[in-house]
């Protein structure tokens, strides 16, 4: 499987979360790994961290491309 089919079968999330939001909570995610990695968390709590990691990192790329796309952009690449 290619990155672009990876990136073509994300889930669309039903709720939408402003940029500031995510950015807050990325941040947050980043304390609890640092955390994780200091108290010498299992592999698999890791692993759970940085895939909440990368969902928050999409997330957040996707409102920042709704709330800054002009609006000719967006119309055309519907």
């Amino acid at each position: 499987m290619t990155l672009r089919q990876l990136v073509m079968t994300r889930p669309v999330r039903a709720e939408r979360r402003d940029p500031e939001t995510l950015v807050q909570l990325h941040a947050a995610l980043v304390v609890e790994r640092q955390q994780l990695r200091l108290l010498g968390a299992e592999l698999d709590d890791l692993e759970q961290n940085r895939l909440a990691i990368v969902d928050c990192q999409w997330e957040l790329s996707r409102a920042l491309i709704e709330r800054y796309l002009p609006p000719a952009a967006a119309a055309s690449a519907a």
